[in-house]
């Protein structure tokens, strides 16, 4: 029976022969928000095989996005450093650097003997059209767009199939016959169906909830029963977006139509006799959007949480995360452990015995999946944003520190959150408190290193 392991984020287990290591799929979401999912609260529409993952495993409701637009996100991901000291700290015309720069837990994997494959949108080559960094960051299989730009369209007009550009005949950006989340899923599906006793590890990197906002029919017709107060989107002249008559139901629709990804997913692993030894893990690049016509608050995407993407309240950066490996992750538990994309890298290398490398920012939770051994904490976490003026945060146990303003010679308030009886962030309380204030800004200066492809003046002086 072939092994394998599926991530969402996974962490230490027992140790693992070099012939019993499980596979690895990581599937990742655009713009999905913290409330999204109906085992995370969402009442508009239901996500039942997600629903499953969860029960059948363990759910996070104090994970983090390593950033709250993807690029940045997705590096954290890939190289376990946080934002103040990773290489992209922003969108932009930048790929991950090449090695030994930017070492890629891909790159580990296929040292360790792993088949790897990446499908859908490119988490390591920015807003370029690269594909062939996808093969030097350690994937061996590629399909699917590598300029951001690219998944903003359902049906886009041409993939990459490894660096060969595949045009997708009858695609117009806005239509076709290739929409692209079926796309990915068949090449996902054709990929496990390919495996036989080497372990793999597959991203599966699906470019939806975010806009454009555009479904087929059949996913439409599920979720129409739940929206209530339907619109339609404006074809405003700053949009590059195709405006459609149900914003609600459109956007509804894609969530659901990757949780049927899922559901085919789960199905094709118990198919191949690999469902035992699979880890799952399913999660989201940041919080959910404005764009497109639909904003969070239409089918309360982000919950309670307060703001969404391009924020760096928790309706930003808090995201879902799921993980299910029957042989490894014990079913049916809830935690609320603090633990952020970063924390990827160090956990998956523990669980399969890699050294990670040196220096990184992450903490493995493999002790909180397997519900084995010790599980240690960070002391913060920390988070930069790089539009809108820059802003910056820190979370240090139930205290969270926000500062937006970053302006040379004048930085903004500095606005402190008491997660623990106040996760709206509702009450700022740095008036009360400023001794923690001062504390936690101290922590946050200390928590980056300057980066001259994102230059954020006013930090960059902070100590010369």
């Amino acid at each position: 029976m072939k092994n394998l392991l599926i991530l969402v984020f996974c962490g230490v287990f027992v140790p693992l022969a070099s012939a019993a290591r499980p596979n690895v799929i990581f599937i990742l979401t655009d713009d999905l928000g913290y409330g999204d999912l109906s085992c995370y609260g969402q009442r508009n529409f239901k996500t039942p095989h997600l629903d499953r993952l969860a029960s059948e495993g363990i759910r996070f409701t104090s994970h983090y996005a390593g950033a709250t637009v993807c690029a940045p996100s997705r590096c954290a991901l890939m190289t376990g450093f946080h934002a103040g000291h990773a290489s992209i700290r922003g969108n932009g015309p930048f790929a991950l650097k090449a090695d030994p720069n930017d070492l890629t837990i891909a790159t580990l994997l296929r040292r360790a003997g792993y088949s790897t494959a990446l499908i859908g949108k490119s988490c390591v080559a920015g807003n370029t059209q690269t594909p062939e960094t996808l093969a030097q960051k350690g994937f061996e299989y590629f399909f699917g767009t590598t300029d951001h730009k690219d998944g903003h369209f359902r049906y886009p007009r041409f993939v990459y199939e490894n660096n060969k550009r595949v045009e997708l005949e009858g695609n117009s950006l806005i239509g076709g016959p290739h929409y692209d989340v079926d796309l990915y899923t068949g090449k996902a599906l054709e990929f496990v169906e390919r495996q036989g006793e080497k372990p793999f590890f597959l991203l599966l990197s699906y470019p939806v909830p975010h806009a454009s906002l555009d479904v087929p029919e059949d996913s439409m017709a599920k979720v129409r029963p739940g929206i209530t107060g339907e619109l339609a989107s404006k074809d405003g002249k700053k949009s590059h977006y195709k405006p459609v008559k149900e914003v609600k139901a459109s956007y509804a629709g894609m969530v659901t139509r990757v949780d049927d990804a899922v559901g085919a997913l789960l199905a094709k692993l118990k198919a191949k006799g690999m469902d035992e030894n699979t880890l799952v893990l399913f999660s989201s690049d940041n919080g959910s959007h404005m764009e497109g016509g639909y904003s969070y608050e239409m089918l309360d995407s982000n919950g309670v949480l307060r703001g969404g993407k391009r924020d760096l309240y928790e309706g930003g950066i808090r995201v879902p995360l799921i993980a299910r490996w029957p042989a490894g992750v014990p079913a049916g538990r809830v935690t609320d452990y603090p633990s952020a994309f970063w924390d990827f890298m160090p956990t998956a290398c523990e669980l399969l015995e890699i050294k990670p490398p040196a220096g990184i920012d992450g903490i493995s939770y493999a002790a909180t999946l397997t519900g084995k051994g010790a599980q240690a904490a960070h002391p913060s976490l920390y988070w930069e944003f790089h539009e809108l003026g820059g802003r910056r945060a820190l979370r240090t146990g139930d205290w969270k520190l926000v500062q937006y303003g970053l302006e040379p010679g004048k930085l903004g308030q500095c606005e402190l959150y008491d997660l623990a009886n106040d996760l709206s962030e509702n009450n700022d309380l740095s008036q009360k408190d400023p001794q923690r204030v001062a504390s936690m800004l101290k922590e946050m200066n200390s928590a980056r290193h300057p980066n001259e492809r994102f230059p954020l003046p006013g930090l960059d002086s902070l100590g010369k």
